[in-house]
């Protein structure tokens, strides 16, 4: 279902006094330059990265990636697995997708696969577009690293779950009200309460902060240009509530910046830097707490098992390759226009406990009137096909 947006959502939002303003944005300016500096590489936050051998990688490089691309510019992209989303795309009749699949440990991009009106154009992947409820992540990790929250932490919201009005921001209690747990309503994509921890528990600092913290404002990859995932800074609470429970079109993300925050959820919350050139040194930075991370990673979990993507998954313990994995996500809806569509995003993570291995995507497709398949479905016919082809794996032993 797609939920519909208020008729006042985008409306112009109050202005503050223009000497207020101007400060104000000018701390906020300050703040995410200095935290900026921290996170530059040469050892402050991160590793010296070396130069990649020949010519720069450059976007028309990454247009169609196929066994020759990927043999002249070195790329990380397995194959089989770049060729079987390929395959997919075309059987499925997809208008416009961008899947991007990583080795969760290493940061390798195995799969970066791009399809746009005019066919397939891998390099779509590099772009960034509206974030929706995938925000969701980085306002839960607000709550629980710099709000002291757990998964267990109770909420109340007035109305439904999926809209977002102003006097649903108001701390009251009527005969409408509900308590919701944060892993209930980060499974079941609960606007109000997501909304009402940014306006009412946290304020707009701490969410700044750690969007910044989780490579906001920073492109992802450093071998090829990669537009930065931006949010706007909110004017009024209003604007607040839309940021932090995505419920707006201004915040954008890249499927390769959504695949990396993914990774944090596996690796105990230290988030792998991506690399699509073979040779880099593996990059990791912290950007939670290991105790964030557990209860990140164990609500992904429960969005797969009984939140909003438990419909597509539900058969995962009858599946010989599905039932052996640890399979966290998160979902996103909402409509947009270039190209016109409902932005349908799965942003997830898929670990063999046995082995280690580890995978994040971050897929976005755009459905028009017609569509075929949705991401929820690509991303477990992808689980599924890179699990099976590793070794031990039960459909390679049989």
């Amino acid at each position: 279902m797609i939920t519909q947006f208020p008729i006042d959502d985008f409306a112009s939002p109050r202005r503050r006094g223009p000497r207020r303003f101007r400060l104000r944005y000018l701390l906020l300016a300050l703040i995410l330059v200095g935290l900026s500096l921290f996170f530059l590489p040469d050892g402050r936050g991160g590793s010296e990265v070396i130069p990649a051998k020949g010519a720069a990688l450059t976007r028309k490089d990454l247009c169609r990636i196929d066994q020759d691309t990927i043999r002249r510019c070195n790329l990380t992209i397995n194959q089989d697995l770049q060729q079987f989303v390929a395959e997919n795309a075309a059987k499925y009749k997809l208008h416009y997708g961008t899947i991007v699949v990583m080795d969760a440990r290493t940061g390798d991009i195995l799969v970066m696969y791009g399809q746009g009106p005019q066919g397939q154009d891998c390099a779509l992947c590099l772009d960034a577009n509206h974030a929706a409820s995938v925000f969701k992540i980085v306002t839960a990790v607000a709550a629980m690293d710099q709000g002291g929250y757990t998964g267990g932490s109770l909420f109340s919201y007035t109305g439904s779950a999926h809209t977002l009005y102003r006097n649903q921001l108001l701390n009251r209690r009527d005969r409408w009200t509900a308590d919701i747990t944060l892993a209930d309503a980060f499974a079941h994509s609960n606007n109000v309460v997501f909304a009402k921890i940014g306006t009412t528990y946290l304020g707009e600092t701490p969410i700044l902060l750690t969007a910044m913290k989780m490579g906001f404002w920073k492109s992802p990859l450093k071998d090829v240009e990669c537009t930065p995932s931006t949010i706007f800074f909110p004017e009024d609470e209003y604007n607040l509530a839309e940021l932090t429970c995505g419920f707006n079109r201004r915040t954008k993300i890249s499927p390769v910046h959504a695949a990396q925050m993914a990774s944090a959820a596996v690796n105990h919350g230290t988030m792998v830097t991506p690399r699509i050139v073979r040779g880099r040194e593996v990059e990791k930075v912290r950007v939670m707490s290991e105790d964030t991370a557990y209860h990140l990673s164990s609500m992904m979990e429960r969005t797969i098992r009984s939140g909003t993507l438990s419909s597509e998954f539900r058969n995962t313990s009858s599946d010989r390759v599905l039932r052996n994995l640890t399979i966290g996500a998160k979902s996103g809806s909402i409509d947009g226009d270039e190209p016109r569509g409902r932005r349908n995003w799965f942003v997830g993570f898929a670990r063999n406990e046995a082995t280690g291995d580890a995978i994040a995507i971050g897929c976005l497709l755009v459905l028009d009137d017609y569509f075929w398949i949705q991401a929820d479905t690509l991303s477990r016919l992808i689980i599924r096909r890179y699990f099976s082809n590793q070794p031990g794996s039960v459909a390679q032993s049989n």
